[in-house]
């Protein structure tokens, strides 16, 4: 079965296939206006289809509250970057923002090459760094490496190999220093100790009231923490899941987002005692920039720190011990994505959001509802997963038969390398344009009585040219 994550796995419990087309919507291109400014950068209000990935059969989504890039990973074993790419983080050639999301080259985008049977299986995005996980255990990494979030001292483009003597399974990423649980369930951390996110005194005094702190440039072991299953990271304090599903967590403990009951930060895991009872174990993890997810063996969200702006869950009544949302108390949430400043979750087949601080249209409005409700712009839609960048939402959709998903608009809004005729006859007949057949990977039309052999009618579903299918099995093979 696949799966999407935000900042942590989330299966596609609810889909036939194990994959969907990606939806975007909020934030798709940065500009120089700060990300406090309403509506900074171009962002969409409505979901649309990612026009670069609207023929890839996607099964998780790889991206985090403080990351403005994301990494696809299809069912086939190919990666695909998009999203901001000024630090390198993307792994590719190039700075700004990759509008079109690129397919990552198993030999020239990886140093060394991947292996003929290696595959990228997981991985995490920071805010200016990225990790992926290959399905053998090796980490490659890429972006900044001001702190040593990438496990090395230089900044790597193309993806180079981390440096690492056991096998890992997961990754997390903040925004400046990274986490990696190894197949013995240990978890290891590099890159910046501030607030703690890497262990106690790591830290020197370089003047009255000021500190710098220390950067780890290879992983080191958090010892505390064993039998360890996945991790999260918020902006700047972690989460750790074991395999009994208990929950520990350490950093930044302000505006109570650990949920460990005080707002003391903590320099090493603790164990949230909440969940130490079978019957409140806990299946997922997610950090937020100010809170802690949880969802439990009971299919209940359990919310702990500072996630609204005022009220219950606001910065004078934020939740200092874990809670679960009494708006979701009747649903079964199957997965939970937070971003900067909005949350969602998948719950009874529905998608449930909140965040009343969306300044960027994540949720489709530049104002969102304070507490869960129900996400009506994607109402008809079989959405099978989600994920929150940080100012960017992200669904996968299962393709319909009745229009549903052919019928949402694209980002960007055309291809330039694509045909405005017959690419068989190269006439358009425009007084006769329903005949014309779009193909649903490159977007070049065709006359259904071009077509060898003719069709009729337009085909029910997707449609692929023969060029299309032809590149296709060349690359498979």
């Amino acid at each position: 079965m696949g799966n999407i994550r935000g900042t942590t796995r989330c299966p596609l419990t609810m889909s036939r296939r194990g994959w969907g087309r990606v939806l975007v919507c909020g934030r798709v291109a940065a500009d120089e206006a700060g990300h406090d400014i309403v509506g900074a950068g171009e962002c969409l209000a409505a979901p649309h289809v990612l026009r670069s990935m609207c023929h890839i059969r996607v099964r998780e989504v790889l991206t985090s509250c403080v990351a403005d890039h994301a990494v696809f990973l299809s069912v086939e074993g190919d990666a695909y970057v998009y999203g901001r790419n000024r630090e390198g983080q993307c792994g590719v050639s190039g700075s700004g923002w990759l509008y079109h999301a690129r397919c990552l080259d198993r030999e020239r985008d990886f140093e060394p090459p991947l292996a003929a049977d290696d595959v990228i299986a997981t991985g995490a995005t920071g805010a200016t760094h990225t990790l992926l996980v290959t399905a053998q255990g090796a980490v490659y990494a890429a972006g900044s490496h001001e702190h040593g979030e990438c496990g090395m001292h230089t900044r790597e483009t193309p993806f180079k190999r981390v440096d690492m003597p056991f096998g890992v399974v997961h990754a997390a990423c903040g925004r400046a220093w990274s986490l990696v649980v190894t197949r013995e369930g240990h978890v290891y951390g590099m890159g910046s100790c501030e607030s703690g996110v890497l262990g106690d005194g790591m830290y020197r005094h370089t003047g009255p009231s000021r500190l710098v702190y220390d950067c780890v440039w290879q992983p080191m072991r958090i010892a505390p923490l064993v039998n360890i299953a996945r991790v999260s990271c918020g902006e700047s304090h972690a989460a750790a899941l074991d395999h009994e599903g208990c929950v520990y967590v350490w950093g930044t403990a302000s505006l109570s987002r650990l949920g460990c009951g005080t707002q003391m930060d903590q320099g090493s895991p603790v164990r949230i005692p909440q969940f130490v009872r079978k019957q409140q174990r806990v299946r997922s993890v997610v950090c937020g920039r100010t809170s802690t997810w949880c969802v439990d063996q009971a299919h209940r969200l359990w919310a702990a720190g500072t996630w609204r702006a005022k009220g219950d869950g606001g910065p004078n009544q934020s939740f200092l011990i874990y809670k679960p949302l009494q708006e979701l108390a009747d649903y079964d949430v199957h997965c939970v994505a937070a971003g900067a400043d909005t949350f969602q979750c998948l719950a009874s087949s529905r998608v449930w959001a909140w965040g009343e601080q969306a300044w960027h249209a994540e949720l489709g409005a530049h104002t969102a509802p304070p507490v869960p409700a129900e996400l009506d712009m994607v109402h008809g839609l079989r959405v099978v997963g989600l994920a929150s960048g940080r100012h960017t939402s992200y669904w996968l959709v299962e393709p319909d038969d009745d229009g549903a998903y052919a019928d949402l608009v694209r980002y960007p809004p055309t291809v330039p390398e694509s045909s405005s005729v017959c690419m068989v006859c190269r006439q358009s007949n425009e007084d006769d344009d329903a005949t014309l057949l779009e193909c649903d990977r490159c977007e070049n039309p065709y006359h259904l009585s071009c077509l060898s052999p003719p069709l009729d009618e337009v085909p029910q579903g997707e449609w692929f040219c023969e060029a299309c299918v032809d590149r296709k099995k060349r690359r498979l093979s």
